[in-house]
């Protein structure tokens, strides 16, 4: 919730008479514009509505409208539980009814189809729900063209003065806003759609929300209708990538149905699968690579490292492979080759993949796949970076077998059996060899990689 878009204002002084009074200037702007409005109150108890349809001529600005006095009773009319937490004290609870009302006139706009939706949430008196609120008050959120805001403070808490005060602050705010966004249409240039639309090879439509176009309610809007008529034509899956720049969208997206589906530093893309039945989308990545590497030197000796701080408690002290994730856009032998080196200082040329192994359970829910490559060391000077690592050496075969930890010993110092027949692999039977293919996905070629005959190095 933005409360800068709330301004602060005394409750005015009104005398209970003829109803379309309150309204005039408010309808007398939505007939001029063309415009419609969706009313939905809780304090002021159907007085904004009612003195819109109190003017004639109403019927073609006023679409529909409800009293939403209790957040929990009024799910079912709003199609969303928006109701929160109860507020530590009364600032906190006057705060939330800013967060309220600007939620459901944003929901409500959409579900209504309407140019323009307000919403009232507060509180009339005489007696309050807190000890240290002592007079009514009122939050009004007004959304469509233009979005604003107002926290009315009244001095007093007569219930039924403060219900016609407060609704003519309403209806007051909403004129205030239909006028606003008819002078900035005159100085506008014509209105860009919010989003591009591409049909994709699989009878689905790819959406993508422009940056700098931040009206919720025009987004809202053409999501609607651009929904309907997909569905219409018989279109199946949406996808709709929302710009960071833009994420007041996604909130909107969300409640006419879409889920997220990844996101990234810069944008989120969210789906919707339109026919009945479960949704066949293909999921988002959900596979991490990881590269370990088995370096020998001159003596056919193995680097091997400890980590400053172990992904599990249980391996924290071990000795093992030096290695990373994989970047994106990087081979198994060019991950290998610049973790080895960032963590050790350490380069090498490849001698073949030595073995692949597939786990699941990993951070955020995401497979592993872990792969080791066998380099031969160009350099054996050993530069080890002592923000990742506690411990960098040479080891022989015989000392890594000789510390291959044993059924129930602490790890601490010593070697896992899985990291021992990784190892022990390397230097027995041939190697998995990598040739280039092209790519017909960009320029960078893609990697097959295939048994091979070849005799290990090291066994020569």
């Amino acid at each position: 919730m933005d409360e800068s878009m709330f301004r602060r204002m005394v409750s005015p002084a009104v005398a209970p008479g003829p109803l379309s009074e309150l309204a005039a200037k408010a309808a007398e702007l939505l007939k001029e514009c063309g415009q419609t409005v969706t009313v939905f109150e809780s304090t002021t108890a159907g007085l904004i509505q009612a003195a819109l349809q109190a003017v004639p001529g109403a019927s073609v600005y006023t679409t529909c409208g409800a009293v939403t006095y209790s957040s929990k009773k009024a799910v079912a009319l709003l199609g969303a539980d928006m109701s929160v937490p109860r507020p530590a004290d009364g600032a906190a609870y006057k705060e939330s009814k800013n967060s309220w009302t600007q939620r459901v006139a944003r929901h409500m706009i959409s579900e209504v189809g309407a140019t323009w939706c307000l919403s009232e949430s507060g509180a009339c008196g005489p007696t309050f729900n807190y000890p240290d609120v002592t007079a009514g008050f009122t939050s009004v959120f007004v959304t469509g063209p233009v979005e604003k805001g107002i926290m009315v403070d009244s001095p007093h808490c007569n219930r039924e003065a403060n219900m016609w005060s407060f609704a003519k602050a309403g209806l007051d705010l909403l004129a205030e806003c239909v006028k606003e966004a008819a002078e900035l249409s005159k100085k506008r240039k014509p209105e860009v759609d919010p989003f591009t639309v591409q049909e994709d090879r699989y009878g689905g439509v790819e959406v993508e929300a422009l940056e700098g176009q931040g009206c919720v309610a025009r987004f809202s809007n053409k999501l609607r209708e651009s929904l309907v008529s997909w569905n219409a034509s018989g279109k199946k899956g949406v996808w709709l990538k929302v710009p960071l720049s833009s994420a007041v969208f996604v909130g909107e997206a969300a409640a006419q149905g879409f889920v997220f589906h990844h996101a990234k530093t810069d944008y989120v893309l969210l789906t919707k699968w339109l026919p009945e039945g479960p949704n066949p989308l293909p999921k988002y990545g959900f596979t991490q690579i990881g590269v370990g590497g088995i370096v020998v030197n001159s003596k056919d000796e193995v680097l091997m490292v400890q980590e400053r701080i172990s992904p599990i408690a249980a391996f924290q002290g071990s000795w093992k492979l030096p290695g990373g994730l994989a970047e994106p856009g990087e081979d198994f032998v060019e991950t290998v080759i610049r973790e080895v080196r960032e963590e050790t200082g350490i380069t090498g040329s490849l001698l073949g993949i030595v073995s692949l192994r597939h786990s699941h359970g990993f951070r955020f829910a995401q497979g592993d796949i872990y792969v080791v490559v066998k380099l031969r060391a160009d350099l054996e000077e050993i530069t080890m970076d002592e923000n990742e690592l506690m411990g960098a050496c040479w080891m022989s075969q015989d000392k890594i077998k000789s510390l291959v930890v044993e059924a129930g010993e602490s790890l601490g110092g010593k070697v896992s059996a899985n990291n021992w027949k990784v190892i022990e692999s390397a230097f027995v039977g041939p190697l998995i060899i990598g040739r280039q293919l092209p790519n017909s996905r960009g320029p960078k070629a893609s990697m097959l990689y295939t048994a091979s005959s070849q005799v290990p190095e090291s066994a020569m």
